[in-house]
């Protein structure tokens, strides 16, 4: 009885530390904005912007505005899956006053 609890509790934990510390962390695809965050905050793309608002447009697809002294600057960010275990992001810069991203 005790091997059977034991090897259901080291399946529990073995599972659940690939779904927290793996490569496709489950906390992120919940939490979509933190998961932005935490993509703006590693891009070289927004060094030194300071984020003004971030707004979700549906379908992993956000609009982010930042400002850079008295500049402001508009992205759209967009989650794309390559495969079930790849998320990446493409980030997209307001180029001109007629809004073309």
């Amino acid at each position: 009885m005790r091997k059977k609890l034991a090897a259901g509790v080291l399946i529990v934990v073995v599972v659940m530390g690939v779904v927290f510390l793996g490569p496709f962390n489950i906390i992120s695809e919940f939490n979509e904005r933190g998961a932005l965050k935490d993509f703006i905050s590693s891009d070289n793309t927004f060094k030194g912007l300071e984020i003004l608002d971030i707004d979700y447009r549906g379908s992993d697809t956000f609009f982010v505005q930042t400002q850079d002294g008295n500049n402001e600057k508009n992205f759209i960010i967009m989650r794309y899956n390559s495969s079930v275990m790849n998320g990446h992001w493409k980030v997209f810069e307001e180029t001109s006053k007629e809004k073309y991203y």
